[in-house]
């Protein structure tokens, strides 16, 4: 380690804090307009996540913002974060988009300008490293609101080796990284397959209307279940002759499956909907639970202790789903576990937040390979016969719609699971729901497998981080 040497950050990088835009400021998307990077676009854990719900600026905003605008290769850093919940301050993000955004307050933007000395990859790995972090923490300003000093991260201490050695260094961890965003790329689109074949069935109800047509133009039955196929699978007629020939096992779960479908439709409170088809109180077939379906909050605070060394059983926040539970996860003993049975999960439970960042809908994770007990903030849903119905339903525009209607509040958003319980759902019949189901499972299977994947790759990169950075792995 002898060619190793330290510096500050200064010596290398600019720094730059962002600006104080005002609410005032922000404009409808256009192409004269930059995005606002915010906090929101920095993962828990480190890592660029986009923002669900952007802003923008106008490009020819009253005052000069070139020295605001982010270029590829900055480095964004977190200076702001609650002191109880302390999720994001320190961590970093890595840009790679060119003139896309402009740098917000309390934000910080790090580009290392002696490119001959720092590698700006190996700089981004570095900065999220735990000691890195823990070190901006520990000289945080502390209050309610738990801040960094723009001297604090300034004056950090790089201790770095060769160009070269950093450039390795950087390639073996960006490696992984790339191999983890090509999972969750994938798993998007794996994702938007299954919400378009949801949207397909039971929000525009295509193979009823295909029917529905079909009869109408005075086809046969037979001539309508054909047209619903078609409208199911997106084959042609030929297509679909071709696929009775070379998969007649595939083409006859398919046929199945257009029978499952009315041939009518009906009007029910001013809305035409599939005949046979009816509205459902969420509380009649789901088991709506929630943490403090254990207990008050004395007994949950006198039985319940959160850990943050591994334990018995994971304890599942909606925040550790950004991480891909890779990150700063919580645990409870065994005791806690068994004083939180009405909250347990086992897998494939939507959860759906209630507190905050309401609405926001996650699938519990099956594939962590441990206890799970589901944490507060969240509710979660229980019926393991239609669990991926029930996710692409309150991912939706109507199941988002039908969350709004009950949502309390105005400092803070929240929905209580009572009247979650008094919601009614459109439920097509048990056949197609099974069909469904069917359908999709190959599809989530996918994303589960995934997911699996890419948190033994962050295991790696995380096992891999410190050593690399401190050399003890040499990388020659």
């Amino acid at each position: 380690m002898s060619d190793w040497k330290e510096y500050t950050l200064e010596e290398l990088c600019d720094f730059q804090n962002g600006f104080a835009f005002k609410n005032s400021d922000y404009v409808d998307s256009s192409e004269n307009t930059n995005e606002v990077f915010r906090m929101g676009y920095i993962n828990r854990g480190g890592g660029f996540k986009e923002d669900t719900t952007p802003v923008f600026v106008p490009k020819n905003y009253p005052k000069n913002l070139d020295k605001f605008i982010l270029k590829p290769n900055d480095i964004t850093i977190a200076m702001t974060d609650m002191k109880n919940s302390m999720a994001l301050l320190g961590y970093c993000a890595r840009i790679s988009h060119n003139n896309r955004f402009v740098l917000n307050q309390r934000v910080g933007r790090i580009r290392v300008v002696r490119n001959d000395i720092l590698n700006p990859i190996y700089l981004y790995y570095y900065l999220n490293s735990s000691k890195q972090i823990d070190y901006l923490r520990a000289n945080a300003n502390s209050g309610v609101q738990v801040n960094l000093s723009t001297d604090t991260i300034k004056k950090s201490i790089l201790k770095i080796p060769s160009i070269e050695k950093q450039r390795k260094i950087a390639n073996i961890l960006f490696a992984l990284d790339q191999k983890i965003e090509l999972n969750s790329q994938i798993n998007q689109i794996l994702e938007q397959i299954a919400q378009a074949l949801f949207k397909s069935w039971f929000v525009d109800f295509g193979p009823v209307r295909a029917k529905v047509q079909a009869l109408s133009d005075g086809l046969s039955l037979e001539q309508a279940e054909l047209a619903a196929m078609q409208a199911i699978s997106g084959k042609t007629p030929e297509e679909l002759t071709a696929l009775s020939q070379t998969q007649p096992e595939r083409y006859a779960e398919l046929a199945e499956t257009a029978k499952a479908f009315p041939c009518e439709m009906v009007e029910i409170d001013g809305v035409k909907v599939p005949k046979g088809w009816e509205y459902k109180s969420v509380g009649d077939f789901i088991n709506v639970v929630d943490y403090v379906a254990n207990g008050s909050f004395a007994t949950l605070k006198e039985n319940v202790t959160l850990l943050t060394e591994p334990d018995y059983a994971i304890y599942i926040r909606t925040t550790d789903f950004n991480s891909g539970f890779s990150k700063e996860l919580r645990y409870v003993d065994k005791s806690a576990y068994d004083f939180l049975a009405k909250s347990v999960l086992i897998g494939n439970e939507v959860i759906i937040s209630n507190v905050g960042d309401v609405g926001t809908v996650f699938r519990s994770p099956s594939w962590l390979g441990m206890p799970m007990t589901l944490g507060s903030n969240a509710i979660a849903l229980k019926n393991y016969d239609i669990p991926h119905y029930l996710y692409l339903y309150f991912s939706s525009h109507k199941g988002q719609h039908d969350i709004s209607s009950i949502v309390t509040g105005s400092a803070q958003l929240k929905f209580n699971k009572t009247n979650f319980r008094s919601l009614n759902v459109l439920m097509p019949n048990n056949t197609l729901l099974t069909k469904f189901e069917k359908f999709v499972l190959p599809i989530f299977g996918k994303i589960d497998i995934n997911m699996a994947e890419n948190l033994k790759l962050a295991e790696i990169r995380d096992l891999l981080l410190p050593r690399l950075l401190s050399g003890e792995i040499e990388n020659d």
